[in-house]
């Protein structure tokens, strides 16, 4: 499946970069990026499947503070990244963020 970032996913990865570079290390970013994109093939390839936790939106837990939450479209065959969210932040944004 074809894996679509959408402009939320994108500045939420971002800021959330910005963010990490402030008080992580080189090594912890790098491990960061390497979740991510071993995430993002896993749920590519349909080698995992999580649960959904609002209609038709899923949430992987990339690092302990960071998760991502998508959309699987099988009549598009693509995957919606729709936004990365810090854990730490009130719970009450995600649903703002995902229109609930």
């Amino acid at each position: 499946m074809e894996i679509v970032w959408t402009r939320m996913a994108r500045i939420t990865y971002l800021e959330i970069l910005e963010n990490l570079q402030k008080y992580w290390t080189e090594k912890e970013l790098q491990n960061f990026h390497r979740l991510t994109e071993k995430n993002l093939i896993q749920i590519a390839t349909g080698e995992i499947i999580h649960s959904l936790i609002y209609p038709e939106i899923r949430k992987v837990i990339i690092y302990p503070n960071i998760s991502l939450f998508y959309k699987i479209d099988e009549k598009e065959n693509c995957i919606y990244l729709i936004t990365f969210f810090n854990n730490r932040m009130n719970p009450e944004l995600i649903k703002k963020l995902l229109n609930f």
